[in-house]
């Protein structure tokens, strides 16, 4: 079960969710109701997204979800948000001269050096936030070169 994935306050914020957009009392949610909680909880599934997401976790095909099948939804959409993160912080260390790991079990490999990483961030997108600050706290060992452990720190 993908909500076993999920804290115990997260959890408790989805039943409160649940709870409140139940709006019948019914004891669970159709797909005009899994729309709403979800848009009140930052997100804008389309109309196709919501009937994926019910058909993926109705067990008993009523075209509606329970609190259980609810918390299905919300660690597979957790999942998702985590492994798009993932995605982008890879798109990143590319960006900045590190290179994608030979398979998807590997580690990302290579250095970044912090002059280059400064001189990507303040000239070629222009943010005025000290880099160079952040760098030297990441950049535990003083070698001048980021790890990609040192660079997810840095985005973190």
């Amino acid at each position: 079960m993908a909500h076993l994935r999920l804290t115990q306050e997260e959890i408790d914020a989805c039943k409160e969710s649940f709870l409140l957009f139940d709006q019948d009392r019914s004891g669970s949610i159709d797909q005009w109701e899994l729309k709403d909680c979800l848009k009140a909880m930052g997100q804008s599934p389309t109309d196709e997204e919501i009937f994926q997401m019910i058909s993926s976790v109705d067990t008993n095909d009523d075209n509606s979800i329970n609190f259980s099948e609810f918390l299905e939804v919300i660690a597979r959409q957790k999942e998702l948000a985590e492994s798009n993160e993932d995605s982008e912080v890879m798109d990143a260390w590319v960006a900045v001269g590190g290179d994608r790991p030979a398979d998807s079990s590997s580690k990302p490999v290579g250095i970044v050096d912090t002059d280059k990483l400064v001189k990507i961030v303040k000239h070629d997108f222009g943010l005025t936030i000290d880099i160079q600050h952040l760098v030297n706290q990441i950049d535990l060992d003083g070698s001048g070169t980021i790890d990609f452990d040192e660079f997810q720190q840095l985005l973190s």
